[in-house]
């Protein structure tokens, strides 16, 4: 038996052989300039690969990047597809398989989110501890495949709480501000009513968006360890007097997109150190 996510992977490893990541990005609405900063790069357009769907949303590339960032060997998923366009769930599914596949253990998201803190304004950074799903989908509803991982999975840690550290260690040194939030996700694409907004609040969210947590979900399926970081882009509905739109995301998106990207690149950073620490460890143990 084999699964679109195993094609995809077979046929980028024939494009990139010999080439394993260790991190898969997703990259948000607007953010997908961050993949300028990729070295030795590989592209694959995602309609080329089995299963997945190319995005028809502003602000979503549809590509793969396979390259290295600061040494790091990653695959890049510049842009999303998203329940609202009215895909399957296997779609996300796929793309976070896939990238499990080609070897990567490790998901980092990024997404554009609306706050709903009247505090916590345009151009600013939140990195997820936890989730509330309002979607009404979830990738793992169906038949279980267990090459990638048990029937029933815990949710109870799925934003890894070193890696929450790690950032907030990086935004001290950077002196960036980073907040930590309850990421809603909601089916869209209509904005929310104030109401429901009103109602996230009481229930403890901090952001409000359409994506994220079905990657999240599989990627915690796949045994994936996982980080997430929200570029706010707007007030959430009731909050602001201006109309919402998805003009006003990819405005707030590239406000904070240089933020994202200092933090971002020391992230990655920590993963060659990490690499260094554990080959000289490696070394030291045959020599003595």
């Amino acid at each position: 038996m084999t699964t679109q996510a195993i094609e995809a992977a077979e046929y980028i490893q024939k494009i990139r052989p010999n080439f394993t990541p260790r991190l898969a990005i997703v990259l948000g609405s607007g953010l997908g300039g961050l993949v300028d900063q990729l070295t030795d790069v590989e592209l694959i357009p995602y309609e080329c690969l089995p299963g997945f769907h190319k995005p028809a949303v502003a602000g979503h590339g549809g590509m793969v990047w396979l390259g290295y960032w600061m040494g790091v060997p990653l695959v890049c998923f510049q842009g999303r597809a998203h329940f609202y366009e009215g895909i399957d769930r296997s779609v996300v599914q796929t793309m976070v398989r896939t990238a499990k596949w080609l070897g990567a253990d490790t998901w980092i998201a990024t997404n554009a989110a609306g706050s709903l803190d009247p505090a916590v304004t345009p151009g600013q950074l939140v990195v997820i501890r936890d989730h509330l799903n309002f979607q009404g989908s979830n990738p793992l509803v169906g038949p279980n495949d267990d090459r990638f991982g048990p029937r029933f999975v815990s949710m109870d840690a799925a934003y890894d709480a070193e890696y929450r550290e790690r950032l907030q260690a990086i935004a001290a040194e950077e002196r960036l501000t980073l907040r930590e939030g309850v990421y809603a996700a909601v089916l869209g694409p209509m904005f929310e009513t104030p109401a429901e907004i009103r109602a996230f609040r009481l229930l403890g969210a901090d952001l409000v968006g359409m994506s994220t947590v079905g990657e999240v979900i599989t990627a915690r399926h796949c045994g994936m360890r996982v980080t997430a970081i929200s570029v706010v882009t707007n007030l959430a509905a009731g909050l602001n007097s201006e109309p919402l739109s998805h003009e006003e995301t990819l405005a707030g998106a590239a406000l904070g997109t240089e933020q994202l990207l200092r933090v971002m690149r020391a992230f990655v950073v920590t993963f060659q150190e990490g690499e260094a620490r554990c080959n000289k460890k490696v070394l030291h143990g045959f020599g003595a």
